[in-house]
């Protein structure tokens, strides 16, 4: 009678600690998968949207998840603004291969190696025109005269 007891008990043992590991998978999972951003500020909801600086080339897309890209797909990141200073970590996205030629798959297996590396910038960043445009500082230079680099955001057609 005593092992039955005891078999019992340790059944429940079993079942407790079977069921603790249970809820600690799913608050993990819970925790992993949820949005744990804080709200966007003013100067980001701004920022949300595609702009360009010159009309012939890419824009820039940045997206209500902190993340942007650019038109072509030729770069993707993270974002944010903290007091007044936008900073841009990018990389280049992974490229699957176009064909099985020996060439496509070099350069497929190359983007593996960009796309590993990453690059950050940061400038101070201010809107005006209702924030239709931004500027960001900029070395003075012959495309730069006033220290600023500006962008215009992109309206729907």
């Amino acid at each position: 009678m005593k092992t039955f007891f005891l078999k019992l008990k340790q059944a429940r043992f079993r079942s407790a600690l079977a069921g603790l590991a249970g809820v600690l998978v799913l608050l993990l999972t819970f925790f992993l998968t949820t949005d744990n951003q804080p709200p966007l500020s003013p100067a980001e909801r701004l920022l949300v949207g595609e702009w360009y600086h010159a009309p012939a080339e890419s824009t820039r897309i940045f997206h209500a998840d902190r993340t942007f890209e650019t038109s072509g797909r030729q770069f993707a990141g993270t974002w944010n603004i903290k007091e007044g200073r936008l900073s841009i970590t990018y990389w280049q996205p992974y490229e699957l291969p176009r064909s099985l030629s020996l060439t496509s798959l070099g350069l497929s297996l190359k983007s593996v190696q960009r796309s590993r590396e990453k690059y950050t910038y940061g400038w101070e960043i201010s809107f005006s025109d209702k924030g239709q445009r931004l500027s960001l500082s900029h070395p003075i230079d012959e495309h730069h005269p006033d220290g600023k680099w500006w962008w215009n955001r992109k309206t729907a057609p």
